[in-house]
């Protein structure tokens, strides 16, 4: 009998603590599950965003294979995201920019050129929010 109250009291402070570390982080609805989202690639020329300096909202660099533009109500800047495209996975990227047209389950993928963020295109993915800063 004491071992079956000593597990249930377990679950129940595992089960606390994952609500406790959700609010501490004030993530989203999206942490850690796999959600929808349509990834569009993007650059530093005028067309993508207006400007040429590649400096993003959070003052960094965009570095291809890092940066991807969120809306900070889907996915807190900072955040740390993994992007599958058919069952494979893209890479892991940084939450480090903004996009005027960046609203809900939208992400701007970040490409060096214009040509390769045109070749990216368009693409649903599956996107998992794995650190959650906010």
């Amino acid at each position: 009998m004491r071992g079956i109250k000593k597990k249930i009291s377990l679950i129940a402070a595992l089960i606390i603590l994952c609500f406790v570390v959700q609010a501490d982080a004030k993530q989203s609805n999206f942490y850690g599950q796999v959600n929808k989202f349509t990834v569009y690639g993007y650059c530093a020329c005028k067309k993508c965003c207006g400007k040429t300096d590649g400096i993003t909202y959070t003052e960094t660099k965009a570095i291809q294979d890092r940066t991807i533009a969120v809306d900070q109500n889907s996915i807190p800047l900072g955040s740390t995201v993994l992007i599958y495209y058919e069952n494979s996975l893209v890479g892991i990227y940084q939450a480090e920019d903004i996009g005027a047209d960046i609203k809900g389950n939208k992400i701007d993928m970040y490409f060096d050129s214009h040509s390769d963020a045109n070749d990216w295109g368009v693409r649903e993915c599956e996107v998992i929010i794995v650190d959650a800063k906010g």
